[in-house]
This record gives structure tokens, sequence and C-alpha cells, in this order.
């Protein structure tokens, strides 16, 4: 059920490094920490003894249920079963299945759909062994080191689909385990580290932050859902030490905490997801968060930029520096390598990258060359080497021969203070191209008029970027990760704009 197995850690520590593989994290910290916490969630605690136990028992039965290795298997779990997602995942590892994380929340049609897409073989909804586990009985025996192969893949993850069909990316185990070094790197590690996970374990944002803990050895403390009053007493009272977040998430947060500080205990806040306006980070670092801005995606398993804890609040209106082991580069449309503040698209490469798309000869042709892969966004260098990330390629609105970036009219409007939320779009104008048009959150109680928010605009961008159509909404579309669905705002900007030719 394994690639190799040894009871002798310091005996086998050289084969396997030199043979490009690695311990299973779950087995090792089970072998050498076993009272460690690993996971939690409400009231029930696993060590990493008790995760090894479930593990062990959910890998024999899917070895039961007929698997053979390198199957496709998707895992279909909700929120409140991270245990056993958690357990299930690792279990798959042992068993030389290959995790297909799906969200429990799509519909069955559409979940059906990124199944064929994956070649899921099986599908799991729920843990393959019982739930009920119990107690860890005491024991002098350790458990047995299993190995896995670096160059292995680990998962089919799908990306967010903001724009288009989700893609389905390969990650490998060295992926995920250069992601954790590097992340390290950054912020350190400590052994009473306990991670908040509010973000969806099916989407690469969660699902690094249970890869990362176990490579560390240390714990997780899984959320059901996002709740900004829970999430802030966690870290008042239940020791968490790190989170990682969205913005939207974090604006909750800032409003229920009102002015009370942050404890010392939280070392930092991820944010990731999109664009982060400076404003709610130095909202953030008046209260004592160090709210550390990072770009990432599923095909570089995660992080690739991130604002360093021993800089902050140094660079809030950038994505940081790119981390260890991992090499960023802004390319001119010809390809050419550019200078700081001059506007590109963003290269990526290092071991933390994925090889390629699932069964898309298509995306890997024009996504991934000589080892670089093209990420499709748009970026600047500022003087003092971090990264500026302005918008998606296909986000660029095009008005007239003049380039207008949507987050740059965004963090505009969202200045305004009637103004909860902003998405920028663009819509067909004829002889022009392209125009610019916006949705717009108003806070509770607002009154105010697109005439107004074009005279605002006006005064602080140039006359092309100023929205021409301007709708509200009591809210927008976001997707598992928090992220701007703006293909459904384009839709919907598209019949509000017909609908208003038409009368």
């Amino acid at each position: 059920m394994s690639a190799g197995t040894t009871d002798d850690t310091s005996a086998g520590t050289t084969d396997a490094t030199s043979a490009g593989t690695t311990w299973d994290p779950v087995a090792f910290w089970a072998r050498t920490q076993p009272d460690r916490l690993a996971l939690r969630i409400g009231e029930e605690r696993w060590t990493y003894g008790r995760l090894e136990e479930a593990v062990s028992r959910a890998a024999v039965s899917l070895y039961e249920q007929g698997l053979v290795s390198g199957e496709h298997v998707s895992l279909e779990f909700g929120a409140e079963q991270g245990l056993h997602f958690a357990a299930t995942f690792h279990a798959l590892h042992r068993a030389e299945l290959l995790p297909v994380p799906i969200g429990q929340r799509l519909s069955e049609p559409e979940r059906v759909a990124l199944r064929t897409r994956a070649q899921a073989d099986f599908a799991l909804t729920s843990s393959p062994e019982p739930s009920a586990l119990p107690a860890p009985k005491t024991s002098t025996a350790k458990p047995p080191l299993f190995t896995r192969r670096l160059d292995a893949p680990a998962a089919i993850l799908f990306t967010s689909g903001t724009e288009a069909s989700p893609r389905a990316v390969v990650l490998t185990h060295g992926n995920f385990l250069w992601s954790a070094v590097a992340s390290a790197r950054n912020l350190g590690v400590r052994a009473e580290d306990l991670w908040l996970l509010t973000l969806p374990l099916h989407h690469v944002g969660g699902l690094s932050i249970l890869t990362r803990s176990a490579y560390y050895g240390t714990g997780v403390l899984i959320h059901e859902r996002f709740d900004p009053v829970a999430v802030n007493e966690a870290i008042d009272r239940e020791g968490v030490t790190l989170v990682s977040l969205v913005p939207p998430m974090l604006e909750r947060m800032l409003e229920a905490r009102g002015s009370r500080p942050y404890p010392g205990s939280l070392r930092a806040a991820l944010l990731g997801g999109g664009f982060a306006p400076p404003a709610l980070l130095r909202r953030a670092a008046d209260l004592g968060m160090r709210a550390l801005p990072t770009y990432g995606m599923t095909e570089t398993a995660s992080q690739v930029t991130t604002v360093s804890p021993r800089e902050w609040p140094d660079g809030l209106e950038t994505a940081g520096k790119p981390l260890p082991f991992v090499e960023v580069e802004v390319r001119g449309p010809e390809g050419p390598v550019l200078a700081p503040d001059e506007e590109g698209e963003i290269y990526v490469r290092g071991p933390v990258v994925a090889q390629a798309y699932f069964d898309d000869e298509e995306a890997n042709r024009t996504s991934f060359d000589r080892r670089w892969f093209r990420t499709g966004d748009y970026g600047a260098w500022d003087e003092s080497g971090r990264l500026r990330v302005l918008d998606r390629r296909v986000d660029r609105i095009v008005v007239g021969g003049e380039n207008v970036s949507p987050g740059e009219v965004e963090e505009v409007l969202r200045g305004h203070p009637a103004i909860a939320d902003a998405c920028v779009v663009s819509f067909p104008a004829g002889s022009w191209g392209q125009g610019v048009a916006a949705a717009l959150v108003p806070r509770p109680g607002a009154e105010v008029t697109p005439e107004e928010f074009r005279e605002y605009a006006g005064r602080r961008l140039a006359s092309f970027k100023v929205p021409r159509w301007i709708c509200f909404r009591e809210t927008l579309p976001r997707s598992d990760a928090g992220k701007l669905l703006r293909r459904e705002i384009r839709s919907w900007l598209a019949e509000q704009v017909t609908e208003k030719n038409r009368a």
C-alpha cells in the first residue's frame, strides 16, 4: 500500500532524500511526537497519534473497497467533516490513490462534471472508516514510516474559475513540501503554532494549511464556516497564532472587533485571494494585526510572494517579495524582463509550480514555457523589489487604445464612504472597443446616485477610466474562496445595459 516503509528513522533518512522521496508526515509525527495536537474542530481534538490511527484505518478500508494504486478519488466532504477530510486525504496518499477535492456545496451535475474532467474513479462523500474513533491506546510500538516520491501527484485541484471554466491542476508532493518550506522561511515555525482554517478545504488556500501544518507537525483549528465573531474569539482565547483570510473576511472581522487590539500571540494573518485595500490593512495594523498581503494561485500550491513580517508594516500596498526558492519575473509583450514600475505579465518558476494541467494540452502549451508558468496576471516591481499585482490579463479594459486596470478603479470607488464593495468590468463600446462598467454595493442606509459616483471618480481618475455604466446591487457574487466572480457581474451588467437601452 506504500512505495516503501522502514522502522529505522536515522538509517532511512539518507536513502529517502537521495531517492527524491520524503516521509509521510502523519506517520513521522505520530512516531516522534504522538501527543502533539494535529487537528481540532469544536471540542474534538486529534493528536498526531490519533490522526495516524484514523489514517491507517481509512487506508485499509480504501484497500478493502477494491481501489487500486493510481486511481483518482474525489473528496466531497462538508466543512463540518474537516477532521475526516484531513484523515481521508492522508489515507489516499497512504493507499497510493490520487485525491480530487470537490466542493460539496456544488450541485450534483456540477460535481459530476468535475469528476468526469478529473477522471475520478470513485467518489467519497463521507469518511471511509467509522467516524467514532476510540481514545488512542497506550503503546510503546511505533508506527512504521512510509515514504512518498516528491514527483508523484498528490492532488488534482480545480482553480476558482472566476473568469472561465475551472482548470484541473496536478500538484505533486514536492509542490506541497516546497511550499511549506518556503512559507516557513518567511513566517518561521514554532511547536505551539495553531493555524486557524476558515477557507474551503477543496481550494488550495485551505488545503495548503493542512499540508504545511502536517509537514511542520503543528496544529490546525478548523472552523465549519466563517464567522467574524468566532474567529476573533479564537484568536483571543484559543491560542491561534496564524490565520489565512481573504479581504472581505478581514473587513468583517475588523467591523466586529471595534477598537480592541489583537493579542501578540497572533503572529500573522496571510491575506490573499484578491486585492486588499491599503486602508483596510492599515486598520488591521492599528489593532496590532500583522495582516500580510500575499499573492499565489492553485498552480503554485498557494503562495508566490508575501510581505515579510520582519518588514511589516512596510509594503502593505504590495504583495511582498518572492518567497525563498521561487523565481518571479515581470515581462513585456515580446518577452523582455521589465525594470521596476514597468507593467507586464507575471511569470513564476520554482519547485512550488505545477508541471501541468490535467488532460488539457492547449492550456499546457500556452501556460507553461521551459519550466516558467505564465500566470496571466499583470504586475510591476516597486523600487524595494516587492511585487504589485494589478489585475488579470483577461480583466484589463482597453478604452480607445488606453489600458484601464479594474483594480485601480475599484480602489477609488471603494474609497467613497457610501460604498461597501465594488466590481469593475468591461462592456462592448463600438469604435471605442470597450467601456468601463461598475457594480456597486452601497452601505446600509446610504442614498447615492450614479452621477455622484462618476463625479467622485472623475476627480481622481483620467476621464477614460471613469465608469460609463454604474449599477447597484445588494451583494457581489464571490467564489467559496472569496474571489469576485467577474464573469457573473459582466453578464449581469450586460443585461442591465440591454434593458436600459430598450427602455
